[in-house]
């Protein structure tokens, strides 16, 4: 048996690793596709989307209310106005961060994403942006040094502790993750599972709203620009990006729509106590 158990590790390890490389060539082949250059973020959208976030975001004004409405809920959390330093984990082209930094403005804004690709990207040219390649569960940041982190949309396809506790290791005492992203369960289980992982972690949920009707809407009124970015690919990779972009008729759409899978906005703040237990 122990041999047998040895050999299961080393199978597992070894697509670990292999599945680890391939999502990484697909988030690389994703940021870099020229046919959608004008795009700065990845995400569902919230709706409905506020004048002042369409007018300056004409091209994803439901993308960019998702990280307005991530915002809010930071700031009505935090015991600060203003964080000092702010932190996007996978940030992607940027356009969100970009958003954070303009409408938070914190002395420090540092985005961080596993794709090269991604962090060079013309819309990541804010100066006063500090970009890093670096992996999720590696940030490469000391201790105690963020204010605010922010995840969209990372946190389902990551190892939920390991990447809790990074956090938690590099926010500040009171230092707060507001974190927006979707599981396969009703609002009360992932509420409880967010609550179970943050006891693990050394993080407090101190805010759980469930905005799945919200997204399921921004999917539901942006379906015309998203069909036409889908069409712009070529047409062995349309059926991947319907999927991807939650059309109408996609596995994700149908289940936002029956309420299958939850779209959450969460705020967990660092438990001092229990980060150091």
């Amino acid at each position: 048996m122990p041999a047998v158990r040895v050999f299961q590790h080393l199978v597992n390890s070894f697509l670990g690793v292999a599945l680890n490389r391939l999502n990484r060539y697909v988030y690389d082949v994703a940021y870099g596709l020229p046919q959608w250059p004008e795009i700065s973020t990845f995400n569902y959208g919230y709706a409905p989307s506020d004048d002042s976030v369409a007018e300056a975001w004409p091209n994803e004004p439901y993308q960019i209310q998702l990280y307005a409405e991530v915002a809010k809920a930071g700031q009505a959390a935090a015991r600060w106005t203003e964080p000092s330093r702010l932190l996007e984990v996978c940030c992607g082209r940027g356009g969100g961060l970009a958003y954070l930094h303009a409408t938070l403005s914190p002395q420090v804004t540092i985005g961080i994403d596993r794709s090269l690709t991604a962090i060079r990207h013309r819309r990541n040219g804010n100066a006063a942006i500090v970009r890093l390649q670096g992996h999720a569960l590696q940030l490469p940041l000391p201790e105690a040094s963020i204010d605010l982190a922010v995840n969209v949309e990372a946190l389902v396809d990551l190892p939920k502790l390991p990447f809790l506790t990074e956090i938690c290791r590099v926010l500040a005492t009171n230092g707060i993750l507001a974190v927006a992203d979707t599981m396969p369960h009703g609002p009360e289980a992932c509420h409880l599972e967010l609550i179970g992982l943050g006891q693990r972690s050394g993080l407090e949920v101190v805010s759980f709203r469930d905005v799945t009707t919200n997204v399921f809407e921004a999917c539901r009124n942006d379906d015309q620009r998203r069909s036409r970015l889908v069409n712009r690919l070529p047409r062995y990779l349309r059926p991947i990006a319907r999927e991807w972009v939650s059309l109408p008729g996609t596995t994700q759409f149908g289940q936002f729509e029956r309420r299958e899978r939850c779209y959450f906005i969460a705020v967990m703040m660092k438990n001092t106590a229990r980060s150091h237990s």
